[in-house]
C-alpha cells in the first residue's frame, strides 16, 4: 500500500487465545521498521480495542520519512506476533494532483 508522507496508516490486530476467544486486557509491545531497521523516528499511537466481542484492536502511525514500513507488535500475554504488510510512504509529488484554475 502506498501513502502519502504524514497520512496516517491504521492496523488492525487480532487478540485471541489458544481457543480463539478475545482477549480484551492484552498489552503489546510494538516498534515500527523503516527499509527493515527499527524506527524510532515516529510514533505509533497506543493501542485501541476497536471490537471487543472480536478481540480487535487498532494500532497507527504516520512518518514524514519516504520508504518502506512494517509494523510489528507482540501480544505480552497470548505471546502472539503481528507483523503488518508493507506500506510505502511517498512524496506528495508522486500522487495524482488536481490543479484548478479559476477565472
Amino acid at each position: 500500500m502506498n501513502i502519502r508522507t504524514g497520512q496516517t496508516a491504521y492496523e488492525n490486530v487480532l487478540s485471541l487465545d489458544v481457543d480463539n476467544n478475545p482477549v480484551t486486557g492484552a498489552t503489546f509491545d510494538s516498534v515500527l521498521y523503516l527499509n527493515n531497521t527499527i524506527f524510532t523516528g515516529t510514533t505509533i499511537s497506543p493501542p485501541t480495542l476497536t471490537d471487543p466481542i472480536r478481540g480487535i484492536f487498532t494500532f497507527s502511525w504516520s512518518a514524514d520519512t519516504i520508504g518502506d514500513y512494517q509494523l510489528y507488535t507482540k501480544n505480552n500475554l497470548t505471546d502472539v506476533i503481528f507483523v503488518s504488510n508493507t506500506v510505502n510512504v511517498r512524496p506528495d509529488s508522486e500522487f495524482e494532483q488536481n490543479i484548478y484554475i479559476g477565472l
